[in-house]
């Protein structure tokens, strides 16, 4: 896609020009690659159960169906088809299904993202934070505008205790060692699940807990997964950071998939 061409979208699996629409959602990040969608099954569940408990929508769509869809929409759109692109899933109260490309990336497949960001800590933690919601992704891009704002790349959310939050679109992980700390979570993420299985796959070890700012001082390194794969954190403030399991991560991630 590109600036001067039209871009579409469905809704309720009908094409039409993109077009904005101010009502909240929740919504799932979905990882294509050459028209094909990874993980879809997983999405659509997770999308289902976060349509259900927060609006009261009884969700029928199949992965089959959606995955037609969403081939449908890259034809119509005139993708690419040798990079990653996102699509993106959302499905409002009143049980309307859109879906929409994001413009391609410069990737291939799930990797280790090449710009390490720079981050700081900023207390925003949005409401039902562990659910994707639109809320969510705007609380999300305010955080990372305040980062900017400050010198830096991106922002880790805290809540005003000081815990850390991992958000359902992009949970976050503290490496000490062999072991990746992701705080607990009591609603479903096919980002933190696939990210689990592929450290579990490449013999790390995986435990939930909650993790605090403290926690940053004393890790190797600090990680983020989301739809693209692994971002690994360079430094925060003073205090630099490894990429080394970050990297075996993303590679067991993109395995997994082959």
């Amino acid at each position: 896609m590109d600036g001067g061409r039209e871009k579409y979208m469905l809704l309720n699996g009908e094409p039409m020009l993109l077009a904005p629409r101010c009502e909240p959602y929740v919504f799932q990040n979905v990882h294509t690659l050459g028209g094909e969608c990874r993980r879809m099954r997983r999405h659509v569940e997770v999308l289902a159960s976060a349509a259900e408990q927060l609006f009261g929508v009884d969700l029928d769509l199949d992965a089959r169906e959606a995955e037609r869809a969403a081939r449908r929409l890259a034809e119509a759109c005139r993708l690419t088809r040798n990079v990653t692109v996102r699509l993106i899933m959302k499905v409002y109260p009143s049980g309307d299904v859109a879906m929409e490309y994001d413009e391609p990336s410069i990737y291939r497949g799930y990797v280790l993202r090449s710009l390490r960001p720079e981050a700081v800590c900023v207390n925003m933690a949005p409401p039902l934070w562990q659910f994707p919601t639109s809320v969510a992704a705007e609380t999300r891009a305010l955080a990372d505008a305040t980062a900017r704002a400050r010198g830096f790349h991106t922002a880790l959310l805290t809540d005003a205790a000081g815990n850390l939050v991992s958000e359902s679109a992009q949970p976050i992980f503290v490496v000490r060692g062999y072991t990746l700390f992701t705080p607990p979570a009591t609603f479903p993420s096919a980002e933190r699940e696939a990210a689990e299985r592929a450290a579990r796959a490449a013999s790390f070890e995986v435990v939930r807990r909650q993790l605090t700012r403290d926690d940053l001082a004393s890790a190797d390194e600090v990680l983020t997964v989301n739809y693209q794969g692994v971002a690994s954190i360079s430094r925060i403030g003073r205090k630099p950071y490894m990429s080394i399991i970050a990297e075996k991560l993303a590679e067991s991630m993109e395995a997994a998939v082959r």
